[in-house]
């Protein structure tokens, strides 16, 4: 058993972040993936909160995905992600700290106004799961959904304003890369990594062999709807570049 474990859900974008910080730097690792909603008691022992991911090395836990990727640089300093130069540093962590707190959590209420629903969800967070666990799962779905409606503010005005404010990141990701591509310097860091992993959901990665989403009607209309966007073609470039397989 691999001596660092990653708690995470499957579908989630603030996981992909931490799952891509670990792929990129090679780390051996456990991936325990769990359900949204069942998730918590876990959480709750593991980090006295509800959120994913979490990362425990041993006696040392973790929790968040910018936290987990600051403890990876330090602890597997080589290929480095965070900028070397201070002030590329500081403009990389000023744009994850904005990404993390305004558009990544835009982007999943927007999403899950449009396509949540028990295909959707358990396709997408039931990946791995035994059989029983995605029927009970769907059976249970809607005392989940509303419980997330609650704590999100999942509603039509909150999801119209998230929708403008994933819109204006698209728009960022389409505009601001320098020469090579790169959010910030000449190289891939932190910032490219939190800006695609976080637009993850609204793009359509095909060449990449990560978990898919749940292929439902409300799901493709809703990656349609971004598709022809220069940004998409920013974070499909990033994933080709430097995802992996």
């Amino acid at each position: 058993m691999a001596a660092i474990e990653l708690f995470q859900f499957q579908g989630s974008h603030f996981n992909e972040k931490a799952r891509w910080g670990l792929d990129w730097k090679s780390v051996d690792h456990e991936r325990t993936s769990l359900m949204p909603g069942p998730h918590m008691r876990t959480m709750k022992k593991l980090t006295g909160a509800t959120q994913t991911p979490a990362l425990r090395d041993c006696e040392t836990v973790i929790a968040g995905s910018t936290a987990i990727l600051e403890y990876l640089e330090a602890r597997f300093p080589e290929p480095a992600l965070f900028p070397a130069d201070a002030e590329e540093r500081v403009r990389a962590l000023a744009l994850v700290s904005h990404w993390d707190a305004e558009v990544g959590p835009a982007v999943r209420l927007a999403k899950f106004f449009e396509v949540m629903e028990p295909a959707y969800a358990v396709g997408t967070f039931g990946q791995g799961q035994s059989t029983l666990t995605k029927t009970l799962y769907r059976a249970t779905f809607p005392l989940v959904a509303g419980v997330m409606k609650s704590k999100m503010g999942i509603n039509a005005e909150n999801a119209a304003t998230a929708r403008e404010v994933t819109r204006g990141a698209f728009d960022f990701v389409a505009k601001e890369p320098g020469p090579g591509g790169y959010l910030v310097g000449d190289q891939f860091t932190v910032a490219d990594l939190t800006c695609a992993a976080l637009l993850m959901p609204c793009v359509t990665l095909e060449s990449w062999g990560g978990p898919p989403d749940a292929d439902t009607e409300k799901n493709r209309a809703w990656l349609a709807k971004w598709a022809d966007h220069p940004g998409a073609e920013w974070v499909r470039e990033i994933y080709r570049r430097h995802r992996g397989s």
